[in-house]
């Protein structure tokens, strides 16, 4: 974003794209897929992902529920978050606060991404719980929320994911301590980063 100039609302959108492509491969893989795709956002821009996921999903005539476990106010006015949240308003799109997943096709983990750096406490932690107690394949954006990204230890709590759809790369943790026990089958999404800002990372 700084040194090439690409938005991040721009990454929001490619993310979205990819993730909601996951999410009709996991659909189109069931049996007998029933009940809605619940979409669990947090606060930041992991949520933001998620409210951009659901546009897409709903776009795709996908049966959606989004549940906003945050304060709608911890959106930063005019952040990529807070667009895709508006977004949803203008599509009047219900945002759900409860919990209520046991009759989801599929879950979502949009709650936190690579930046949590502390231990999950309410009401992120029953938000952990609820997803893992889910009786439905659980997608988690970048990373399962609660894993670190570069240690692979968790925040006290982490998501038992089925499938995460990591943005460019895997990151470190996911090899690491118990980030094999909690990502499941990994898939990179392309998010339209330009391949001289990843060269410059992997060779230094």
């Amino acid at each position: 974003m700084t040194e090439f100039g690409v938005p991040g609302i721009v990454l929001m959108e490619n993310a979205a794209r990819g993730i909601a492509a996951s999410a009709e491969s996991i659909l189109s893989g069931l049996d007998s897929p029933r009940g809605p795709v619940s979409i669990v956002c947090g606060p930041g821009n992991n949520g933001g992902d998620g409210f951009a996921v659901a546009r897409h999903l709903l776009n795709g005539d996908v049966d959606v529920r989004v549940h906003l476990v945050a304060n709608p106010v911890k959106y930063i006015e005019g952040g990529d978050a807070a667009v895709n949240l508006a977004i949803l308003g203008h599509m009047r799109v219900p945002l759900h606060p409860d919990l209520e997943l046991q009759d989801a096709a599929l879950v979502i983990d949009a709650l936190f991404g690579t930046g949590l750096a502390r231990e999950l406490r309410e009401p992120y932690r029953g938000a952990v719980q609820a997803i893992n107690g889910a009786e439905a394949p659980v997608l988690a954006v970048d990373i399962p929320s609660g894993l670190d990204a570069d240690e692979g230890f968790l925040h006290g709590i982490g998501v038992r994911a089925t499938v995460t759809a990591t943005m460019v790369a895997p990151k470190v943790g996911f090899a690491l301590r118990d980030g094999p026990h909690h990502c499941g089958r990994v898939e990179v999404i392309d998010i339209g980063v330009p391949r001289a800002a990843i060269d410059a990372v992997l060779c230094g």
